[in-house]
């Protein structure tokens, strides 16, 4: 696929207007990038679908949950995240047992829009910044306290789950 399409090269613009390091990834519309954030370090690769004027942004955890019962606990975590959130999604790739969070943008336009890409970078960013957390809890957990935690209880601890920094005044670098 080559890599010219106007949308493309909003994508790179966005980055490219927010400060952002990147790279390319040859012969693909993806970029790639990492964020240092409050909890974590988020990678994350961008990708240009310009056959459907779509951008999406997806994050993986760095963490792996080799168990069963942790990755049972990661999923639990995820569905219970995914049920507050308007943008986005976490997914748990099982085989690899880790955390993912996947957003996209259909755009009314072929070459998209930059100030919409940056959004859902800073979601993304943010996303697996808030959850980090979490998942360091339940990957640190064992045996019979992997199995009491009670991951509602979590979710409602401000000291864990921390507000969502407006984009607008503290971009992700």
């Amino acid at each position: 696929m080559p890599t010219n399409s106007p949308l493309f090269a909003t994508l790179r613009s966005a980055f490219d207007q927010a400060g952002w390091s990147y790279g390319e990834v040859p012969g693909r519309e993806v970029l790639r990038a990492g964020f240092e954030a409050h909890h974590a370090r988020v990678e994350l690769h961008a990708q240009a679908f310009p056959e459907l004027a779509a951008v999406s942004v997806v994050s993986e955890s760095s963490r792996t949950a080799a168990e069963p019962r942790r990755r049972e606990r990661l999923a639990e975590l995820a569905m219970r995240v995914n049920q507050t959130l308007t943008v986005g999604n976490f997914e748990v790739d099982w085989d690899a047992g880790r955390l993912i969070f996947r957003t996209t943008n259909l755009f009314p336009s072929p070459e998209g829009d930059p100030a919409l890409i940056q959004g859902i970078v800073h979601t993304v960013v943010a996303e697996m910044d808030r959850i980090a957390p979490l998942e360091a809890i339940i990957l640190g957990a064992d045996g019979p306290g992997l199995v009491a935690l009670d991951i509602p209880a979590l979710l409602r601890r401000d000291d864990l789950v921390p507000d969502i920094p407006d984009p607008l005044e503290s971009p992700p670098r």
